[in-house]
C-alpha cells in the first residue's frame, strides 16, 4: 500500500486558517477511484467557550474519480479561538492537519510596496508587539514562485507552491513578511478579537499584465496590443526567450506569469478579501491600466470562494515620486485613474490615500528597496487599509474608502465642495492655520493657489479674490503634493481631484511659497536612475531657502505667524555694510523648473517688521536666457503688523515664463536685524481685467 498518498494544495498546512461563513473547499488527488473519509474534530482554545460543544463537527465519504481527483466542502463555521483536526484517510493511509483555527483570510497583492519586507519600513519597530499576537497567521512563499535554482516560468497555470508555509508570529520570522501586510493583520486581529489570516503574495516590480491570466491577454485586442507594444507578450514559441532589443525585458513580467505562479496555486481558496497596491510599473500607461485591472478584480471574483458580493479589495494610490522628469501631473493622473476604478470594479472596493506620508526611504546597502520609489512608512498604510477594510466588512458606520470630493456648487464667485466618507468631519493637521493644495481658474485664466476654508465639517469654500467668474477647481493635482493638508476626520488624506478633465497649469504652487518649512523633500537632479547617483544627489530632504549674499540665519517661528503652520524667521548682521539677499531655490528637478510667473502681474510677500527698523525690499529675477531685472524699492514700515509688499512683475523685461532664479534684496541703516516672511503668491490682474469686462458687457 506503499503506492497511495493524499496530495492537498500546498496552502493545507498545520497551523492554518480558514475562512469563517462560508464554505471552505478541501481538494486533492489520491490514488483513482478509492474511497476517501474526511473528519474535522474541534478542540477548546485558550480562550474558548465553556459551554460549546466538541468533538466531532464534520465527517463524510467521497469516492476519487478515474484520475483520483477528490473534493469536500465543510459546513459553514463561525470564527473562534478553537482550534481543529482535519483528517484523510485512503484506505489505511491518513492524513492530518492540525492546529486548524476559523477566522478572517485575505491576500496581499501588488509589487515592491507591498511585498516590502518589515526588515526596511518603519514596521521593523513594530515587530516585538506584533510577535505577541498568537492568533495570527502569514502564509509565505517563494517570491516570483521559483526555487533558487529556476529561472524559467511555466507558460501555464499551476498548482505548486514552492517554499510554501504558516508563519506563527515570533521575533524571528516576521521581518521578511510584508509590512504592510503584517500590521494590516495585527490591526484587524486587533479590532475583531479572532484569527486572521494573510496570505503573502505579492511580488517587486511586477506589471499588471503578469497577474491576468493568458486567456485575458489573448481575447482583450487593446490590452494585448499594449503588452506587445511594450515587447513582454510571449506565447509559447519564445516563451522565455530573452529579448535582444530590450534591455529592460523580465522574465517575471511575461504576460500571465504572477497568475500563472501566484494566483492559479490558490484558486477555490475561500477569502474575505485583497489589500493591493500595485502600479508602479505600469504609471504611464492609466487608461491600460483601468481596463486591466476591471478585468483583475473580476478574476479575483472568479477564482476564489467568497460572500455574495464577492472578494472585496482594499487598495492604495501610489506614493509621490519622480516618474517623469518632463510631466509633473502624471503620478497625479494615475493615482486619478485609481480613483474612477473604485466605481468600476466587478468587487466592492475601498481605496487608500498616502501622500501625507514621510518619503523617507533606504539609502544604504544594495537590495532591492534602497530606492526612493519604496518608502519605508508602511505602518499608517497598513493601519488605513485595516480601517476601510472595517467600514466595508465589518462596521457599518466607518468610511468604505479615503474621504473624497462628492459634489460641487458655485455660488457667485466662490465654489462649495462636499465630501463622502469623512467620518467625524473634514480638519486641518494639528497646528496648521491655513487649507493647502486647492487652485482654481476663471474662463480666461490659468489655474491659480486658491484660498479654502473648511464648512460645517463635510464641506470646503474655496476662491480666489481676482477670480470673478471661476471655471474649475483642483486639489493635490501634482506628481508632488505633500503641501496639501485636507484632512478626514479619522486622519486620512483627502482624495486629490479636479473638476474638468483638462490639465492644470497650477506648477506655481510650491511648497516654499507657504514659508513654513526650511526643508522639503527633494529630488534635486534629472537623472533618475538612483543606483549611479552619488550619495549627496540622491533625492531626500534639501533646503527650500538660502541666504545667497550677506551674513544671516533662516529659522522657523512658529507663534507669530499669519498662515499655515509656521513663518520663516530671517535674522542678519552687518546689514549696513552688504545687503541681505535670500531667495527660495528653484532648480530641483521635483520643482520642475522653471518657473512659470508669466499670468501674474503681482507677486507679493507678506512681512513682519519687529525690529522696528525701516527698511528696503527689493525683487531679482533672472530667466533661463540669463537675462536679470531688479524692481524698484519698496518700504517696509516700522509698525508691528503683518504688511503686504506687492512687486509689479508683468512689465519686467525678462521671460516671466521660465524663471531659474527669484531673489528677495533687504538693504537697511541698522547693521543687525530680523524680518519674519509667511508667504509669497501671485496676483493676477491682467487676466482678471478680462473677466471683469465679459461680466459688464453681460450685464
Amino acid at each position: 500500500m506503499s503506492d497511495i498518498s493524499i496530495r492537498l494544495p500546498g496552502y493545507f498546512k498545520d497551523n492554518m486558517i480558514l475562512q469563517q461563513g462560508v464554505t471552505n473547499q478541501i481538494f486533492g488527488q489520491t490514488k483513482p477511484n478509492a474511497r476517501i473519509e474526511i473528519l474535522l474534530e474541534r478542540y477548546p482554545g485558550i480562550d474558548s467557550a465553556k459551554n460549546k460543544e466538541y468533538g466531532i463537527e464534520f465527517q463524510s465519504t467521497e469516492e476519487s474519480d478515474a484520475r483520483g481527483l477528490f473534493g469536500f466542502k465543510l459546513p459553514v463555521l463561525e470564527a473562534s479561538y478553537d482550534s481543529y483536526r482535519l483528517s484523510l484517510t485512503v484506505e489505511n493511509i491518513r492524513c492530518i492537519i492540525d492546529n486548524i483555527y476559523f477566522g478572517e483570510v485575505w491576500l496581499a497583492l501588488g509589487e515592491s510596496n507591498m511585498s516590502m519586507p518589515a526588515r526596511y519600513t518603519d514596521v521593523k519597530n513594530l515587530i516585538p508587539q506584533i510577535s505577541k499576537q498568537q492568533k495570527i497567521r502569514i502564509f509565505t512563499m517563494a517570491e516570483y514562485g521559483l526555487a533558487d535554482d529556476e529561472e524559467l516560468f511555466l507558460f501555464k497555470p499551476t498548482a505548486r507552491i514552492v517554499k510554501g508555509q504558516w508563519l506563527i508570529p515570533d521575533l524571528d520570522n516576521l521581518s521578511d513578511v510584508s509590512a504592510t501586510a503584517l500590521v494590516f493583520a495585527a490591526r484587524l486581529q486587533e479590532s475583531l478579537n479572532i484569527p486572521i489570516a494573510i496570505y503573502d503574495l505579492a511580488a517587486a516590480d511586477t506589471m499588471i499584465h503578469s497577474w491576468l491570466p493568458r486567456e485575458i491577454i489573448e481575447t482583450k485586442p487593446h490590452l494585448k496590443q499594449h503588452v506587445v507594444d511594450l515587447d513582454y507578450y510571449r506565447d509559447k514559441s519564445n516563451w522565455n526567450d530573452l529579448s535582444p532589443e530590450s534591455a529592460s525585458f523580465s522574465r517575471k513580467n511575461q504576460p500571465s506569469v504572477m497568475y500563472n505562479h501566484k494566483i492559479a496555486p490558490f484558486i477555490g481558496l475561500s477569502i474575505r478579501g485583497v489589500i493591493f497596491s500595485h502600479g508602479e510599473s505600469d504609471v504611464h500607461y492609466p487608461d491600460y491600466y483601468l481596463e486591466a485591472f476591471k478585468e483583475f478584480s473580476i478574476i479575483l471574483c472568479r477564482d476564489f470562494n467568497s460572500f455574495k458580493r464577492g472578494p472585496c479589495m482594499v487598495y492604495s494610490q501610489l506614493a509621490p515620486y519622480y516618474h517623469s522628469s518632463t510631466d509633473d501631473k502624471i503620478l497625479a493622473c494615475f493615482n486619478e485613474t485609481l480613483t474612477i476604478a473604485r466605481r468600476q470594479l466587478k468587487t466592492p472596493a475601498g481605496m487608500i490615500t498616502l501622500y501625507d506620508l514621510p518619503l523617507d526611504y533606504n539609502t544604504e546597502g544594495d537590495h532591492l528597496y534602497a530606492r526612493p520609489l519604496n518608502p519605508i512608512a508602511k505602518a499608517q498604510i497598513g493601519e488605513r487599509m485595516c480601517a476601510i477594510a472595517k467600514g466595508l466588512v465589518y462596521h457599518a458606520d466607518m468610511p468604505t474608502s479615503a474621504p473624497e470630493i462628492k459634489y460641487a456648487e458655485w455660488i457667485s464667485d466662490k465654489l462649495i465642495l462636499s465630501f463622502a466618507n469623512v467620518g467625524q468631519g473634514l480638519k486641518l493637521p494639528e497646528g496648521d492655520l491655513t487649507l493647502k493644495g486647492f487652485n482654481i481658474c476663471g474662463e480666461t485664466s490659468n489655474y491659480l493657489p486658491a484660498q479654502a476654508n473648511i464648512l460645517f465639517g463635510i464641506r470646503t469654500l474655496v476662491w480666489h479674490p481676482e477670480i470673478k467668474k471661476p471655471k474649475s477647481c483642483s486639489y493635490a493635482f501634482s506628481n508632488f503634493n505633500q503641501a496639501a493638508n485636507l484632512l478626514g476626520g479619522d486622519g486620512m488624506p483627502i482624495v486629490p481631484f479636479r473638476l474638468e478633465r483638462d490639465y492644470p497649469e497650477n506648477s506655481l504652487s510650491q511648497i516654499w511659497m507657504y514659508c513654513d518649512q526650511l526643508t522639503g523633500w527633494i529630488v534635486p537632479k534629472k537623472d533618475i536612475n538612483y543606483s549611479k547617483i552619488v550619495k549627496e544627489d540622491r533625492p531626500g530632504y534639501f533646503p527650500l531657502w538660502q541666504i545667497s549674499s550677506g551674513k544671516g540665519r533662516l529659522s522657523l517661528e512658529k507663534n507669530n505667524k499669519r498662515s499655515s503652520l509656521a513663518a520663516l524667521y530671517l535674522e542678519y548682521v552687518k546689514a549696513d555694510e552688504n545687503p541681505i539677499m535670500f531667495e527660495p531655490i528653484l532648480h530641483y528637478a521635483s520643482l520642475y523648473p522653471p518657473l512659470n510667473l508669466s499670468f501674474w502681474r503681482r507677486l507679493t510677500i507678506e512681512v513682519f517688521n519687529s525690529d522696528h527698523h525701516v527698511k528696503k525690499i527689493f525683487l531679482m529675477l533672472e530667466d533661463e536666457d540669463g537675462n536679470t531685472v531688479r524692481s524698484v524699492p519698496h518700504q517696509i514700515k516700522d509698525v508691528l503688523a503683518w504688511q503686504k509688499i506687492s512687486f509689479i512683475i508683468d512689465e519686467m523685461p525678462v521671460d516671466l515664463s521660465k524663471i531659474k532664479r527669484l531673489q528677495f534684496i533687504l538693504q537697511s541703516n541698522y547693521a543687525d536685524g530680523n524680518l519674519t516672511i509667511d508667504s509669497v503668491f501671485g496676483e493676477g490682474r491682467k487676466i482678471i481685467e478680462k473677466e471683469v469686462e465679459e461680466i459688464d458687457e453681460e450685464n
